[in-house]
C-alpha cells in the first residue's frame, strides 16, 4: 500500500500526517506530493500547478508495484491531474484506491443552501466525479455515508472512521477537575467562530472560556475569558487547561448556525480529537454528527445553547465528571495510538480478502 503525503509543515496538516504515520505504520510506503507555489495572479497559480500536480502523480505511478493499494487524502491539489491520473493507474497497473475523507467542499459551502448551486467547478469535480472512482472511501460518520448514499455513492464502498486519530505520545497533563471552565482551541478569526466573540460579548457569561490558538481579537474584554496564546498541534495536548473542551461552529450561541454551523451536521471536527486526545471531556451541539458518539460512549454532554452551558455544568456531581475522566481515556488512549484509521483500514482490507483481491 501507498500514501501520498503532502510535504508541508503547518498546523493544517496535523491530521494529513497523523494519517500517514498510521498507513506507514501498517506497512505503506509514503510518497510526497510536492506542492505548488502560490503568485499574485490566480491563472499563473494555476498555470504551474498543473505541471506540478503532472510531475507528482507520475512520482506515484512510477512507485507503486503493480496491483497496488493507494490511500489518497481528499481533497488534495491539482484536482483535474488527479482525476485523470486515476484512470491511467487503474488500467495500467491494476491499482486500487483508497480514498480518505478530510473535507468535502462542496457540502461545506452549500450547507443551508435549498439550491446548491456551491456544487459547481472545482468541487463537484473533486466530489462528485474523482471521489466516485474510489474503490473504497473513509468517510467522516454515518451521517455523511448516509449523505454520500443519497448522492448515488455505493454504500458498500462507504466505511465510517468513527472519529479521527491524533496521534500524541508525550506527557498529559495530571487527572482534570470538575470546574466551570471551558477550552476552545484552534483558529480564532472572528470570521471564522463569530459565535465566541458574541459569547464573550454577554458580560453575564457564567463560566470561563480558555483560549487557545491563533488570531484572537482580544479587543473585547471580559473577566471570565483568558488567551493562552497558540502552540503547535503536537504541544496542544498537554498545555490545553480547563475541564471541558467546546466544539462548536458557526454564527450563533443558541445552536450552530451558518455554513460552518450546518457542516458539523455531517463532519468530524478534529478539536474534538484533539480534546479526547488531551483526556479532556467535550461539550458539543445536540445536532452535530459527533454528538451521538459522545453521548453513547460518556465522553462529555451535548447542548443545544452555550448559554445553557453554566447551568449543566453546575448540576454534574464530581463522581459524574470523574466517569466521564474514566471514559475519555479509554477512548483517548485508541485516539492516541491510531485505532480509528487502523480498523477502517483492516476492514476494508479484510473485504478485500473475502473478495480475493491482491493486498
Amino acid at each position: 500500500m501507498a500514501i501520498h503525503k503532502h510535504n508541508q509543515a503547518t498546523a493544517g496538516v496535523k491530521a494529513p500526517d497523523d494519517v500517514s504515520e498510521i498507513a506507514h505504520n501498517l506497512g505503506a510506503q509514503e510518497v510526497v506530493f510536492t506542492p505548488s507555489k502560490s503568485y499574485k495572479n490566480v491563472n499563473i497559480t494555476r498555470f504551474f500547478a498543473f505541471f506540478v500536480g503532472l510531475k507528482n502523480w507520475w512520482n506515484l505511478m512510477s512507485s507503486i508495484q503493480k496491483d497496488s493499494w493507494v490511500l489518497l487524502q481528499h481533497p488534495n491539489e491539482n484536482i483535474l491531474v488527479a482525476n485523470r491520473f486515476i484512470d491511467i493507474c487503474k488500467r495500467r497497473k491494476g491499482t486500487k484506491f483508497i480514498i480518505l475523507i478530510h473535507d468535502l467542499e462542496s457540502l461545506r459551502k452549500s450547507s443551508g443552501l435549498e439550491d446548491g448551486k456551491c456544487l459547481e467547478g472545482r468541487s463537484y469535480l473533486a466530489d462528485e466525479v474523482l471521489l466516485k472512482k474510489a474503490d473504497f472511501i473513509i468517510c467522516h460518520n454515518k451521517t455523511m455515508k448516509q449523505y454520500l448514499v443519497d448522492r448515488g455513492f455505493e454504500e458498500e464502498r462507504l466505511i465510517p472512521l468513527q472519529i479521527f486519530d491524533y496521534l500524541h505520545t508525550s506527557f498529559l497533563p495530571e487527572k482534570r477537575i470538575r470546574t466551570k471552565s471551558v477550552v476552545v482551541a484552534g483558529n480564532l478569526v472572528r470570521h471564522k467562530c463569530e459565535y465566541l466573540y458574541r459569547l464573550i460579548e454577554k458580560k453575564d457569561l457564567d463560566f470561563n472560556l480558555n483560549l487557545f490558538g491563533p488570531n484572537f481579537d482580544g479587543a473585547i474584554e471580559n473577566a471570565n475569558v483568558k488567551y493562552y496564546g497558540q502552540c503547535s498541534p503536537d504541544e496542544l495536548p498537554e498545555k490545553l487547561e480547563g475541564a471541558f473542551g467546546l466544539v462548536w461552529d458557526g454564527i450563533e450561541v443558541e445552536g450552530c448556525r451558518g455554513n460552518m454551523g450546518e457542516y458539523i451536521k455531517y463532519n468530524n471536527p478534529h478539536k474534538c480529537s484533539l480534546f479526547l486526545a488531551s483526556n479532556m471531556p467535550v461539550i458539543i451541539w445536540r445536532e452535530a454528527a459527533l454528538a451521538e458518539f459522545i453521548q453513547s460512549k460518556g465522553l462529555g454532554i451535548v447542548v443545544d445553547s452555550l448559554l445553557d452551558i453554566g447551568d449543566i455544568i453546575e448540576k454534574i456531581s464530581d463522581e459524574e465528571y470523574n466517569e466521564m475522566l474514566e471514559n475519555v481515556k479509554r477512548v483517548g488512549d485508541k485516539i492516541r495510538s491510531g485505532y480509528y484509521l487502523s480498523y477502517a483500514l483492516n476492514a476494508i482490507f479484510d473485504h478485500a480478502i473475502v473478495k480475493g483481491d491482491n493486498i
